[in-house]
């Protein structure tokens, strides 16, 4: 058997190595990345917060801060989607993953070894970026790239990684923290990627099945003569697709989701401890019972989303989320009950349309829009992840600081999540099937 020039060397170095003809790779492809993505997301996106203790114990930093260098992060990781986009267009996942998993080494050892205030905030901002291209725009366009009638399935299996690193890393690293010191708990993050990220990121990730000689969803097209070339590339150009106004329901849709998703998740914790008066342990657990629901939200609506229309599914998945603001306002401001079980119809509605949303919008932008740039179109609409951060929290503090109060941040929240299934309403997934082209 004869290999592509670009596995050929790696394929005879190493047996497990994935080879041309070999059975479908995309399945492994989903551990593989569930798994990287469990250190990557549920690393840096949920892990920072248990550090700042730590830094303000010895530093003696305020959260005014520590908080400016975390958004400071948040903002860099958005506006680098767009960027990574391009990457994965002009030079591959693999090599785009693998560059920015070995930056994050290295961000790990810097955090290490952290001295002040300044490098605190170059070391975010690198961070920034290497977690957006080893997260969710990566994951999101390798699956539309693989699979096509499993997508939802595989898109939510590979999804369950974020929010299970998400719901396990904190209390790990907080444990590590008390165990070893802060600055070796950094230390162990370098060394995991280093032992087991980065090896899954080379081992396991190709672009395209096409790299392989397969198809999506499957090793070889049934009927295909040997040695048949793999079926090419289809979608609309990232030009035409920014013009159209499908992509333009998608940005409000995005931009409305994270603003509300971004206020709730900052400020749920001061909600629930100064506004309504619970512990700031029931305040945490609350909040890690909804990432923990998001799990039950990516498998739901992954399976679900294989089977009916994607548009519909989210209009379901923000109406999940609207559901959990609005719990809090109608219970616990409005008639002024103070129950913690309460809090369990907030948690458990929000968190399935936390993850349900994490599956429906990449998988009905690739249903939109197709595979041919697929990354670059993404990486378009993530860029609105900043913005989010941006508008989201500080409003929301504003109008707390103004009013005495998060009522209206809960109502406006509520709002714009119904909003934001009204417009996914209105998207029609095969409008521009017509205007697919071929690409290589």
């Amino acid at each position: 058997m004869s290999f592509p020039k670009s596995h050929a060397a790696a394929a005879s170095a190493s047996p497990g190595w994935p080879r041309e003809g070999d059975a479908f790779h995309g399945w492994r492809l989903v551990g593989a990345l569930s798994v990287v993505l469990f250190f990557t997301a549920g690393g840096g996106l949920y892990v920072f917060p248990v550090f700042i203790a730590s830094f303000q114990a010895e530093f003696g930093w305020s959260i005014t801060q520590i908080s400016t260098a975390a958004a400071a992060f948040a903002i860099t990781m958005g506006l680098s989607n767009p960027v990574v986009g391009a990457l994965f267009a002009r030079f591959g996942a693999r090599r785009t993953m693998l560059a920015a998993a070995s930056l994050t080494v290295l961000t790990s050892l810097s955090l290490a070894a952290l001295q002040n205030l300044a490098m605190l905030y170059a070391t975010l901002l690198v961070s920034g970026f290497a977690v957006a291209a080893t997260t969710i725009l990566p994951a999101q366009t390798l699956i539309t790239n693989w699979f096509d009638e499993f997508r939802g399935r595989a898109m939510g299996l590979t999804m369950l990684g974020i929010g299970v690193g998400g719901f396990l890393l904190p209390p790990f690293n907080e444990f590590l923290i008390r165990l070893v010191g802060w600055r070796n708990t950094w230390g162990v993050t370098a060394v995991v990627f280093a032992l087991i990220v980065i090896p899954l990121i080379a081992g396991f990730v190709r672009t395209r099945p096409s790299d392989l000689g397969q198809r999506a969803d499957r090793a070889s097209p049934v009927g295909d003569a040997p040695g048949r070339a793999p079926a090419a590339i289809r979608g609309v150009p990232v030009k035409r697709a920014v013009s159209t106004a499908t992509f333009w329901l998608l940005v409000g849709i995005f931009l409305l989701h994270l603003t509300g998703v971004a206020a709730l998740n900052f400020h749920f914790v001061p909600f629930a401890t100064q506004e309504i008066g619970f512990s700031s342990q029931q305040a945490a657990f609350f909040y890690g019972l909804a990432v923990g629901f998001s799990i039950v939200g990516r498998l739901l609506f992954g399976w679900l989303a294989d089977r009916w229309r994607p548009n519909r599914l989210m209009v379901s998945a923000q109406l999940l989320l609207a559901l959990g603001p609005a719990v809090l306002e109608l219970l616990l401001v409005h008639l002024g009950l103070r129950e913690v079980r309460l809090l369990w119809l907030y948690a458990v509605p929000y968190g399935i349309g936390i993850g349900g949303n994490a599956i429906l919008l990449p998988v009905l932008v690739g249903r939109c829009f197709g595979e041919l740039d697929f990354s670059r179109i993404m990486g378009f609409l993530m860029g609105g992840f900043a913005l989010g951060i941006v508008v989201g929290i500080p409003i929301a503090g504003w109008i707390f600081d103004a009013t005495g109060s998060y009522e209206w941040v809960l109502i406006l929240a509520a709002l714009g999540l119904v909003l934001a299934g009204v417009l996914a309403a209105l998207i029609r997934p095969g409008r521009h099937h017509a205007e697919f082209v071929t690409g290589g």
